[in-house]
């Protein structure tokens, strides 16, 4: 099997480089160790502290995002988000995906980290670390190997959705583009995320945010008046306040679609269940993956879910990189949402043209006009989910 072209952003932010190094070379990379610039208003920052039921809601690409912390053990983080996949972090921040549960390209993988990124906390301007990644995935079972560079380039007041916070800017220099990171300690997260491309920059940023308990009461939101914010969609100069669960209260997702706390168990069955998985995948790294037969080129592939309405119209919802993991995904989204298992599952292959290779997309058929298509993807969409009027299929 030919060896693919390594990675996408997402999984390439899969890659990194070891140990701590001087500022040299890297600090000039970076911008970092030349003009202080301001002078820091913040105290060092330490790696965050991560809590069961700590809930993120982001924005990206104009869908919002819930991302929830599963458990916490010493040298990991277990993470879910509404669209039920799974993965695992350390509390180092800028660091990749340890293991995670699907990616539309790479289907099951996991990374290991060779150096040690805990070193550029506690977070000041100058710090600089690099360290690289080892991986493989189920896709992609020759793995990869990269370098990463990161440096604390001194602190910025950033206004997003969320509020106003003075943060801690990172900028880590992957192999294809720059992730930039505004980190806030009373968030104990990242309040937006810059992925520059060079020919374009995407922007996450925070919608809001539940903290399991109230560990940053005491921190400030900002310690000063922002003279020049980065600003956000609302243009909001001040700081929002942060939930933070009392004494007895049960995590929870914001939300009718929100995951108790009592899925906990649940969820870390499936953690264990996928690391067991990947474990495997492993041992027979080299090999094709079974069952991961792709459509023809322009032909169309109907799954056994029963049909419901009938029509030539269907709506996109997603794409992956296998049809097995396209009928993964159908299942999840049809428990996500209900309105899905009325219709027929519909799959077609396509190349995006952009050198990645080929991709399957996603559809849900049974539809008689463009407009009952659209009409259907108005609460999905509501709920950040992507979903597109396409038709009239063959």
């Amino acid at each position: 099997m030919a060896q693919r072209r390594p990675l996408l952003p997402l999984a390439m932010a899969a890659v990194l480089l070891a140990g701590c190094s001087s500022i040299g070379n890297i600090g000039e990379r970076l911008g970092v160790g030349g003009d202080s610039g301001p002078s820091e208003r913040l105290a060092p920052a330490p790696a965050p502290i991560y809590a069961a039921g700590d809930t993120f809601v982001y924005s990206e690409n104009g869908q919002a995002t819930r991302e929830q912390v599963v458990s916490v053990a010493p040298d990991r983080v277990v993470w879910t988000n509404d669209s039920g996949l799974i993965w695992t972090k350390d509390t180092a921040l800028v660091t990749p995906q340890l293991r995670w549960s699907s990616h539309p390209e790479l289907g099951r993988g996991q990374q290991t980290i060779i150096g040690s990124p805990e070193q550029l906390f506690p977070l000041q301007e100058g710090n600089v670390i690099a360290y690289s990644v080892r991986g493989s995935a189920e896709n992609a079972p020759a793995g990869w190997q990269e370098e990463h560079r990161c440096g604390v380039s001194g602190q910025e007041d950033v206004t997003v959705p969320a509020g106003t916070y003075t943060t801690f800017r990172i900028d880590c220099q992957r192999k294809d583009f720059l992730d930039t990171y505004f980190y806030s300690p009373v968030v104990q997260n990242y309040v937006l995320r810059l992925r520059d491309f060079g020919n374009g920059v995407t922007r996450k940023e925070l919608l809001s945010v539940t903290l399991a308990n109230d560990r940053t009461r005491d921190l400030p939101a900002t310690v000063a008046t922002p003279p020049n914010p980065i600003e956000g969609p609302t243009g909001d100069q001040s700081a929002m306040p942060i939930t933070m669960m009392g004494e007895g209260e049960k995590p929870m997702m914001e939300g009718e679609d929100g995951m108790a706390a009592g899925r906990i168990t649940e969820l870390e069955q499936r953690v264990t269940k996928n690391e067991a998985d990947i474990a495997r995948l492993q041992q027979a790294a080299g090999l094709t993956p079974g069952g991961d037969a792709m459509a023809k080129p322009d032909s169309m592939a109907t799954s056994e879910a029963p049909g419901g309405d009938s029509g030539p119209w269907a709506v996109h919802l997603t794409s992956y990189r296998s049809q097995r993991s396209a009928q993964n995904g159908w299942r999840v989204l049809s428990n996500r949402f209900p309105a899905l298992k009325d219709k027929r599952m519909v799959t077609s292959e396509f190349d995006p043209g952009d050198g990645r290779g080929t991709f399957v997309r996603l559809m849900a058929a049974g539809f008689p006009t463009r407009d009952a298509a659209t009409a259907f993807c108005a609460p999905i969409k509501a709920n950040g989910q992507f979903c597109q009027a396409r038709g009239p299929l063959p």
